[in-house]
């Protein structure tokens, strides 16, 4: 014969099952009544998350607990089951808890009892009179904050949390080691030491973290207060990688890391529009109201990228490297995404603003006016050598392939070794005929050079 203790239960499940529908809608209206309160404290609230406790949990409880010995019925097990519905505010870090908690009062008015009802939400209440943070059994604290839903003149019990990341990964350490582990009590005073060391170090990192975060918030801001040159790329770099994202999530329904070549478009716009212009700051302005035109137009990532006619150019970088783009553009995704937003944001011919776009690359990589003046004491043949090398760095970025050429720390790097490369070359080489005899095992230096950058 069965233990009388399975039957209490069986019929606290039956019944949990029953109930099912109403704990739904509640769990549905606490998420969407907390995520409203927080709704202002975005800078802190990072996300929410509900559970309904499952069948398998509420068999486990019901028998750790002890509920039947203490309960006459399945409805008395349920009324006092404080977490039936589990609803868990994460925020960035441990200071934001106190403050998160604090910020509840606002929307909770005192009823002359323990529980206190939402403004936004009469059926919900929270006991906020309990102290807070709660002290658990290993000795750590937790904002844990009993409640209720009103459902039909029926309460149904839920628990809020508030959890920053480090503490929110804290519990899922002790959870999954000790709390699921039931041969820990052989280790447990060692362990105990162990965990309390690992919850230390956690603080450490959540005040770290913390530091880094508003180290990385007052440069941002610095950096556009005028918006000057760096602020206005920052900023033209930063909106165009939050629109993409969007705009990839509308069309195709998923995104890419698209953060290094933002930074490499809006160098191309200040380069393009910016330096020895007039009325720039009138420029800025037509280029924030573009980018805040183009968030609510539609961008599609699917159709084939068009030239009005093909690429050309007599200049021994740009035409391979051009070319090698042209080829590129509507077979690798990470290219047509590039040249779908730069021919978006430069609306108007495609032919000439991928033209203007190779012209940048090439005055990057190598200032005009200074590789000029290299190798001229080879006279007449000074022409060929620049021509030769300019082709010869074209084709290693051609082998090397991928969107991470154009990438602006790679840019910069190859322009300080290709610069570099010349200066020697031309030190060590100091005529033609000296170049010429060397000219195999100068060009394969070079090859292995810009290799070297991108390893």
């Amino acid at each position: 014969m069965q233990l009388e203790l399975f039957q209490f239960i069986e019929d606290t499940l039956n019944l949990f099952e029953l109930k099912m529908p109403s704990y739904e809608y509640a769990e549905g209206q606490l998420e969407k009544t907390f995520s409203e309160i927080y709704a202002d404290k975005t800078e802190a609230a990072l996300s929410f998350h509900s559970r309904i406790k499952s069948s398998a949990s509420l068999r486990e409880k019901l028998i750790r607990n002890e509920f039947y010995l203490n309960c006459h019925s399945g409805e008395e097990a349920l009324d006092h089951l404080s977490d039936l519905i589990g609803i868990t505010v994460q925020c960035r870090f441990i200071r934001n808890e106190a403050e998160l908690y604090q910020y509840l009062f606002s929307y909770f008015t005192d009823q002359g009892e323990d529980y206190l009802q939402c403004v936004r939400n009469e059926n919900i209440y929270l006991n906020l009179r309990t102290a807070q943070p709660q002290t658990q059994r290993n000795g750590f604290t937790i904002y844990r904050i009993d409640g209720y839903y009103l459902f039909n003149n029926s309460r149904i019990n839920f628990e809020l949390q508030i959890k920053s990341l480090v503490h929110a990964f804290w519990n899922e350490i002790e959870h999954e080691v000790v709390y699921k582990n039931p041969d820990f009590v052989m280790y447990d005073a060692f362990n105990k030491n162990m965990l309390a060391a690992i919850r230390d170090n956690l603080d450490v990192v959540d005040r770290q973290l913390e530091i880094m975060y508003k180290e990385i918030s007052y440069q941002s801001q610095q950096a556009q207060i005028g918006m000057d040159e760096k602020g206005f790329k920052s900023f033209v770099a930063s909106s165009i990688n939050e629109l993409v994202n969007r705009k990839m999530k509308e069309s195709l329904g998923f995104a890419t890391d698209f953060k290094q070549c933002s930074a490499i478009l809006a160098q191309y716009i200040y380069i393009r529009e910016f330096i020895n212009g007039s009325h720039n700051a009138e420029k800025m302005i037509d280029y924030l109201e573009t980018l805040n035109y183009l968030s609510s137009s539609e961008i599609d990532f699917k159709e084939e990228i068009q030239f009005e006619s093909p690429y050309e150019s007599d200049d021994p970088f740009c035409s391979v490297f051009g070319k090698y783009l042209e080829s590129r553009i509507n077979t690798d995704f990470k290219w047509h995404v590039f040249f779908c937003m730069l021919f978006t944001i430069q609306p108007g011919n495609n032919l000439e603003d991928f033209t203007d776009f190779i012209n940048v690359i090439r005055l990057l990589l190598v200032q005009p006016g200074w590789y000029e003046e290299r190798f001229v004491s080879y006279q007449d043949k000074g022409s060929d050598v620049r021509n030769e090398l300019l082709h010869s760095l074209a084709e290693e970025l051609v082998n090397i392939g991928g969107i991470r050429i154009i990438h602006e720390e790679k840019v910069y790097e190859l322009m300080q070794m290709f610069r570099t490369f010349c200066l020697e070359t031309e030190k060590q080489y100091p005529s033609y005929e000296d170049y010429e005899k060397e000219r195999d095992a100068i060009l394969a230096s070079l090859s292995d050079k810009i290799s070297i950058v991108f390893h």
